[in-house]
């Protein structure tokens, strides 16, 4: 309950600065289009008087919800081995309750404020009749690889230094979604009265909430995206909004990102208590941290397309309209275009892309290896579909920056119509923004390493979508257009 009430009272806290912030805004009579760095740099005054660091709460991506013991032996050494298969069976202890039990019964009404929470990925019948088998509860908890080995002491590995397939850490993803949470988000149902969020859509690939657990050689550590985070750096369209300046609306919208954090946190330490009675709670800022809205500011300025999304807009070359079926098809068309993780093909991609018998695998980026975390994509409110797609060779890379960072993987794609279904938007999280944004903690030996590898990722997956609209879709489209939506004040 002190988590609760100390995430509540930040939240009340980043409410007032916004609501302020945005007050100042409108009596300086600042106006800004498509800000640049060079611009905010002009305006480094303007800024700081009117977003100072007074009253914004420091804000980090991710959060540590809890932590458990590593296993060890009667010598008291930590058996590596036994502590990588907890913490697997502690993502599954988790996603058990969120995909098993009804929060509501077992929590209260005073902590499950919304509707009960779903495990991202599950079925129709597991979601609406909480029947769920372990083996798809299991293939629902997403493991991402590392460059760790499962194992120091592990023969072969002390004698190549090399890390085995079979000797490869994974951190374990598990997917939290909330029907009424999302429909807010995604501007579905209404902040307050019946406004709600512009453009919601456009920040699908923000979703879902995401939780991971894996291990070092002393602990094995619970951590999740923070919301008030994760609202902050995605939804700064919203944040800088005229919407904003209305102070039911900003109270409203506000109170949603603790709410949601309350809620996951209470459901984690719920299944954790019963799964290992030595669970540790905490409450501990994780990753890069935002001191100040500037600082916001220029992670997204900064940014290639001072945005968290690449927006393109398809219509079809007749006029037509695009279908729910259709919009769920093309979705379904990108996953089996990329190829599904955990089928013997994974990461092959046999499209002929060309007359010269050309395989897609032949333009993308060496040993990508590309696939979809998922068979099908997960339909959020707003018939908004998510596609996760997942390179081996690119999460080693980022995981290998430390394993905190696991919960901004994988790449998230989004689908969507708009405009009564005259227009398509296929949507991506941009990898240059995620590398700026979410790993800004990383070493600057890092950060030049990874210089090449966001556009790399960018090109690799418009290329995926690219064949699986020309080839394998069978619908005729319009080259696409760009659509921005100004994400700066």
């Amino acid at each position: 309950m002190n988590n609760i009430n100390k995430s509540e009272m930040q939240s009340s806290t980043l409410g007032r600065w916004i609501k302020n912030a945005l007050v100042g805004s409108a009596l300086v009579g600042l106006t800004m289009g498509m800000a640049t760095e060079s611009a905010l740099a002009g305006n480094g005054y303007q800024y700081q008087h009117r977003y100072g660091n007074d009253g914004f709460p420091t804000i980090t991506p991710f959060s540590r919800v809890a932590r458990l013991p590593a296993v060890r032996n009667s010598a008291g050494e930590v058996d590596h081995k036994a502590t990588y298969a907890r913490a697997r069976a502690a993502s599954l202890a988790i996603a058990t309750y969120v995909a098993r039990i009804r929060e509501s019964d077992t929590l209260g009404r005073d902590v499950i404020r919304g509707i009960d929470w779903k495990l991202g990925g599950t079925s129709e019948t597991c979601l609406t009749t909480l029947v769920c088998s372990d083996e798809e509860i299991d293939h629902n908890v997403i493991a991402i690889p590392s460059p760790e080995p499962i194992d120091p002491n592990d023969a072969t590995y002390l004698a190549t230094g090399v890390v085995t397939p079979a000797n490869t850490k994974k951190g374990n993803v598990v997917e939290f979604c909330n029907k009424k949470y999302a429909s807010m988000a995604m501007g579905v149902e209404p902040i307050v009265d019946t406004r709600v969020i512009v453009n919601g859509y456009a920040h699908a690939p923000a979703l879902p909430c995401e939780v991971s657990v894996w291990n070092d050689d002393e602990h094995i550590y619970v951590d999740m995206l923070d919301p008030s985070a994760i609202f902050t750096l995605f939804f700064s369209d919203v944040l800088f909004s005229a919407d904003m300046q209305d102070p039911v609306f900003a109270d409203a919208l506000n109170a949603m990102p603790p709410q949601v954090k309350a809620e996951i946190v209470a459901i984690i330490h719920a299944a954790l208590s019963e799964f290992d009675p030595n669970m540790k709670a905490m409450d501990q800022k994780i990753g890069p941290k935002y001191k100040s809205i500037n600082d916001v500011i220029d992670v997204v300025a900064s940014s290639p397309l001072q945005s968290p999304y690449l927006h393109m807009v398809y219509t079809k070359q007749d006029n037509g309209i695009f279908t729910d079926e259709e919009s769920r098809k093309v979705a379904q068309t990108i996953i089996n275009t990329m190829s599904i993780h955990g089928n013997a093909d994974a990461g092959t991609h046999s499209t002929v892309i060309n007359a010269d018998g050309d395989t897609l695998d032949s333009i993308l980026s060496p040993k990508s290896s590309w696939r979809s975390a998922r068979i099908e994509p997960i339909t959020i409110p707003g018939k908004n579909h998510i596609i996760e797609a997942c390179s081996p060779k690119y999460a080693k890379m980022a995981m290998g920056t430390g394993l905190h960072h696991v919960n901004a993987l994988p790449c998230e794609i989004t689908v969507k119509t708009i405009d009564g279904g005259k227009k398509l938007v296929i949507s991506y999280l941009d990898p240059a923004f995620m590398l700026g944004a979410m790993f800004a903690d990383i070493s600057d030996e890092d950060k030049a390493k990874f210089a090449a590898i966001p556009g790399l990722i960018n090109d690799d997956l418009q290329k995926i979508v690219a064949a699986a609209l020309d080839v394998n879709l069978g619908i005729s489209l319009n080259a696409p257009v760009r659509k921005v939506i100004n994400m700066l004040p």
